[in-house]
């Protein structure tokens, strides 16, 4: 069973339990029937999460008022408080630890119900290793979810939990965790690329990583190939602009650069351009940009500067003509803002089908940290 039908499977059983629990409840009218209650509390959650529309407040609603009705061990229970866990909003150490909490009683019924190798589990320990600080004990979860995925006789699905298990601990734990989420990686491509096809998604997402590790390690060739062929696939077999195109085209004109092949990086700045319009009335977003060098005497006593220059972007994406209208804090700040700025790669403006040239604006801001 794959993680999605998973996911839909509670989702189908939540919606299955309101529909009995709805006609088996039509008569209570009272909002102190705790049954009556979640009825509604969960069905005002569906039309929420339908809406995108205060999907956290309804699901602790439906999560509080279900658990009140089925109790403290219950799959209903352990399926409501993932999908409170999964609405919480926002950053910051005190919500990962909510959801962590929750995912963690989740975890608990689950294993309790239908043992710790069920395939239940599987959500719930995505969501611990997601949100716990410990790099430790994220390996671990992840490596009980690979460990449940193969006792299910799905190759594709033991190679998907291995993506999702690098794509984790590369984004979070990469530092500790970096071996194991490069294996885990390897072997989820491998498997892609002799049983799936080129235009796959977990192909696309295998690459993308692959490419980052790559380009982690200096290994600018492999990342580059691993991009055109995201590049490639979208140009051959797909008929519309994705994200991920636009991803790695962008990628494409940084590891160019950073090889000095910028003959190279144009045709991405290119392709970026035909796909996402020009924006007259905000500043352009580069492609490719090189840090200004903070210079030394300002440094050294501890003052900050900005710069406002306006320039031309040219029909391949090369700035041209920098020039100051505005700076704070003297000329060494525009002589480096200046230096910095000629570096940078955008994608042009086209008109009627062709790359032109056109003005832009940039304010570049020069301040010491203090803390």
């Amino acid at each position: 069973m794959k993680r999605q039908q998973l996911a839909l499977f509670i989702c189908l059983s939540l919606s299955a339990l309101s529909a009995t629990t709805l006609s088996t409840t039509a008569f209570a009218s009272q909002a102190s029937d705790p049954q009556a209650v979640f009825n509604q509390a969960y069905q005002s959650y569906l039309a929420a999460v339908k809406a995108d529309e205060n999907v956290q407040q309804t699901a602790k609603l439906a999560y509080t008022s279900g658990k009140a009705v089925y109790g403290e061990s219950s799959d209903n229970t352990a399926n409501l408080a993932i999908n409170y866990a999964k609405a919480i909003k926002g950053y910051g150490d005190e919500l990962n630890e909510q959801r962590f909490a929750l995912y963690d009683e989740a975890h608990t019924i689950l294993a309790a119900n239908h043992g710790k190798q069920s395939i239940e589990t599987v959500d719930a320990l995505l969501g611990k290793a997601n949100y716990t600080t410990s790099a430790y004990k994220a390996a671990n979860f992840l490596e009980q979810v690979i460990g449940i995925a193969k006792t299910q006789n799905n190759p594709k699905f033991v190679a998907d939990m291995k993506l999702e298990a690098a794509t984790l601990l590369a984004k979070k734990f990469s530092s500790k965790k970096y071996r194991e989420a490069k294996n885990y990686l390897e072997e989820a491509d491998e498997y892609y690329q002799e049983n799936l096809p080129e235009n796959s998604l977990e192909r696309i997402k295998a690459d993308f990583l692959m490419a980052s590790f790559a380009e982690g390690r200096k290994r600018y060739n492999q990342a580059i190939e691993r991009l055109n062929r995201i590049v490639t696939v979208f140009d051959s077999n797909l008929n519309f602009d994705h994200s991920a195109e636009l991803t790695a085209h962008s990628k494409l004109v940084g590891l160019y650069e950073k090889q000095g092949k910028s003959e190279e990086a144009t045709k991405h700045c290119l392709a970026i351009a035909q796909m996402v319009p020009w924006k007259e009335s905000q500043e352009q977003t580069p492609l490719y940009r090189v840090n200004p060098k903070y210079p030394v005497n300002k440094a050294r006593f501890s003052t900050d500067g900005s710069v406002v220059m306006e320039f031309e972007v040219d029909a391949a994406g090369f700035v041209k003509n920098p020039k100051v209208l505005s700076s704070e804090g003297g000329s060494a700040f525009e002589k480096s803002a200046k230096a910095a700025l000629e570096q940078w790669r955008y994608a042009p403006k086209f008109e009627n089908g062709k790359p032109v040239s056109a003005i832009s604006q940039v304010q570049l801001d020069f301040k010491i940290n203090r803390h």
